[in-house]
Formats: structure tokens, sequence, C-alpha cells
């Protein structure tokens, strides 16, 4: 197993954990949060969040991916309003970026920084069998619902439904080609908050907002796509020899 090397990694990842650092401060700024304890408990979380990510990333697929991972996780609520257009945009910037960072629904996305802490602490073992039970559970309660509806709201506020339909489930293939224990405890996280969101109301972002605690899993799955281009996946494997066990 390719364990995180600070010798490697500490120079991107303090640079990286600053950065998130200063993210949240201006979003705290900019946008409505959920008062002075959220702004604490996000600035707080932002270096750890970062260095969870970091760290299981690179156990999957070496430093290079790792810092990519980084810098996926850091943009992500800002590049993330790019997929949507019409009115949705300001929903996602007022309302979704700053979940997105625990500055709202902090309870949730501490959560979620939490399982990334176990994961990068060598507990995939643990994540990948408690991320198949909470799956079970949320297919059980949550499953049954209207799909098509939720569809339709994909339709109406971003630019491709069929790609963030199909999107999952070939970033958890990039992971699970690598590591299927990983890829189980990544699945397994942020299919309960996807199903969970569907019972939430679409219009003010709450679906999008239920995610915050899949944040995390989110930047490693969409940064894993990358895995599944041969030539790229190819530069990946040299960077690192051994993925994840």
């Amino acid at each position: 197993m390719i364990r995180f090397r600070p010798s490697r990694l500490a120079a991107p990842l303090a640079a990286l954990a600053v950065l998130e650092v200063a993210v949240v401060g201006g979003l705290a700024a900019d946008r409505p949060h959920g008062g002075a304890l959220a702004v604490l408990a996000a600035l707080v979380l932002a270096p750890v969040a970062v260095w969870a990510v970091v760290t299981i990333a690179e156990r999957l697929a070496g430093p290079r991916f790792a810092v990519a991972a980084g810098l996926v996780y850091v943009v992500l609520p800002f590049v993330g309003r790019f997929y949507f257009y019409g009115g949705f945009v300001d929903v996602f910037r007022r309302e979704i970026a700053p979940t997105l960072v625990g500055l709202r629904s902090t309870g949730w996305f501490a959560l979620g920084v939490a399982i990334a802490v176990a994961i990068a602490v060598d507990r995939v073992r643990l994540t990948a069998a408690a991320g198949a039970v909470a799956l079970v559970v949320a297919l059980v309660l949550w499953v049954d619902t209207d799909w098509t509806t939720l569809y339709d709201n994909f339709h109406e506020t971003t630019w491709s439904p069929t790609l963030i339909s199909l999107l999952p489930i070939a970033c958890v293939l990039a992971v699970g080609l690598r590591s299927p224990e990983l890829a189980i405890a990544l699945a397994g996280w942020i299919g309960f908050f996807i199903l969970r969101g569907i019972h939430q109301p679409y219009a003010d972002g709450s679906f999008w907002k239920s995610l915050a605690a899949a944040t995390p899993a989110a930047a490693l799955l969409l940064t894993s796509l990358v895995l599944l281009v041969p030539p790229l996946g190819s530069l990946w494997s040299r960077a690192a020899p051994s993925a994840a066990r």
C-alpha cells in the first residue's frame, strides 16, 4: 500500500490548505452562512478536508493525482456554477456554494470530513462496510421516488441531465479499477446523500445542498475520471506503481 509521504507532498498540501482557508473566508464574507460558529467550524475543517482528500488520492494514484484532487476540491464551489444555467446560477452562488464548504449545513459537512479522515487513516475496509450498509439503508428508505421529476429538474437547471445521471457510475468505476474497497466506500457515501437529497426541495437548491457531506468524495470521484483515459491512466500508474488495497 502506498502511504502518505509528507516529504513529497508537504509543500503542495500546505499551499492547498491555505488556499482552501482563503476560499472559505472569502465565501463567508460574501455569501449567506449559518453564523459565526458555522464560519469558525468551516475554517477549522477546511485544512482537515484538504489533507484527507490529498491523502486518499495519493494512496490511490500517486502524488500528482493527489495534488490534482486537492485542486478539484478547492475550486469545486466556483467551477460548479458553470454546470448550471439561468436563474439557478444565483441559487448555486448564494445557497449551494457556501454549503459545499461547511458554511451552511455544517453538521452534515463535518460528517463528510470525518468519513474522509477515517478513509485517509487506513480505515478503508471499515468505511467500505459502513458505506455499503448506508447505501442499502438509503435504498430502502428513499429509492421509491419520482425519478422523472428529478430528471426534469436537472433538465431545467443543468446543461446536461444525462451527464449528471451517468457521471457517478463512471467515477466509481474509475476508482474501482484501482481499489474496489475505496470505490465501495465512496459509492456508499455519495449514494446515501444523493438518495436523501432526492426527497429535498429542488427549487431552493436543497437537493444539491444535501450533498455537502459528500464534497470530499465528489472531488475524489471527479478527479478519478482521468484514470479512465488510457494514456493519462498510465501516467498516474508510473507515479504510483501499486494502488490502494
